[in-house]
């Protein structure tokens, strides 16, 4: 009787160690954050965020998101970040549904992002010989894929660079799309401080020199006749966007105005290219409702 009492009970003690070690472990993994997420911050970490400590101010007074080290669009995959296209078959001069997915390093479809500039995803499209811009804003569904319509009016390359924020992280990954059919590159345009779009002439004032590196302070002037634009309207939170394109390896930079002078039709931003050669620079700018596109080519030292 003795024996098989004590029997009982060391079973008994037995089975108290096995739940609570059960138990022990449940609660390490219920107190985690989900996996994806440490395995997004590691990454991220390990890129270097957050090494530097950015909180400026961004336009409008709102704190700036800082940018995962490499957020330059050269590459699909940054800091456990995929872009990962749905293929499909492009026709020159044609316009076509993309499909893309953003997955997580666990190959978990990404679904939330926080909004910037008023939307979730800013999506550039741009040729090769970086003629045929679009900034475009496509609709995320419920599975966790983004579809937009875009435009690919010539045969080639075209690169497309998706820039989005995730759990405070700027993140910006890019992908080709082939267009087939002959379709040589474009010589780019000469260096110039003056254009015109859609009846609107933009003039940029610059320093006179442009360092790879260093910050830079450069501003454009719309006018319209010969007299400033007075009528400059909110585009996705801000008077003005711009985006700079390094040819040809096309390296992504958007920065937005640190100031605008409604009165005299002149947006201004603070600018810093990381790296030496020739610059597309795109200007985007809304009047009457609609946006305007002016693109300069420009030389950094």
């Amino acid at each position: 009787m003795l024996s098989s009492t004590a029997s009982r009970l060391a079973a008994f003690a037995a089975t108290l160690v096995l739940v609570g070690g059960a138990a022990a472990g449940v609660g390490a993994a219920t107190d985690a954050t989900p996996p994806f997420q440490d395995c997004l911050k590691v990454a991220a970490a390990d890129a270097g965020f957050g090494a530097d400590g950015m909180n400026d101010a961004g336009h409008g007074g709102e704190p700036m998101v800082e940018a995962i080290p490499g957020a330059d669009g050269l590459r699909s995959e940054l800091a456990g970040v995929t872009l990962l296209p749905v293929p499909r078959t492009f026709t020159a001069g044609g316009t076509a549904t993309w499909r893309f997915m953003l997955t997580d390093c666990k190959g978990n479809a990404l679904q939330e992002f926080e909004p910037e500039n008023g939307k979730l995803l800013h999506l550039i499209v741009v040729r090769s010989d970086a003629t045929a811009y679009q900034h475009l804003h496509p609709t995320l569904g419920r599975d966790g894929t983004w579809s937009v319509k875009l435009a690919t009016p010539r045969a080639g390359r075209y690169r497309a660079i998706a820039d989005f924020v995730v759990d405070g992280r700027k993140y910006v990954v890019g992908t080709t799309l082939t267009v087939p059919g002959p379709g040589a590159d474009e010589p780019l345009p000469a260096p110039s401080l003056r254009t015109s779009v859609d009846g609107y002439d933009v003039e940029l004032q610059r320093p006179a020199e442009l360092v790879a590196g260093e910050e830079s302070q450069l501003t454009f002037r719309v006018t319209r006749r010969g007299r400033a634009v007075r009528d400059l309207q909110p585009y996705l939170g801000a008077y003005g966007h711009l985006v700079a394109l390094h040819a040809p390896d096309l390296a992504y930079s958007h920065v937005h105005p640190n100031g605008t002078d409604r009165a005299g039709g002149a947006i201004t931003f603070d600018t810093e290219l990381h790296a030496r050669g020739r610059y597309r620079l795109f200007l985007q700018f809304r009047t009457g409702g609609r946006v305007h596109t002016a693109a300069f080519t420009q030389t950094v030292r």
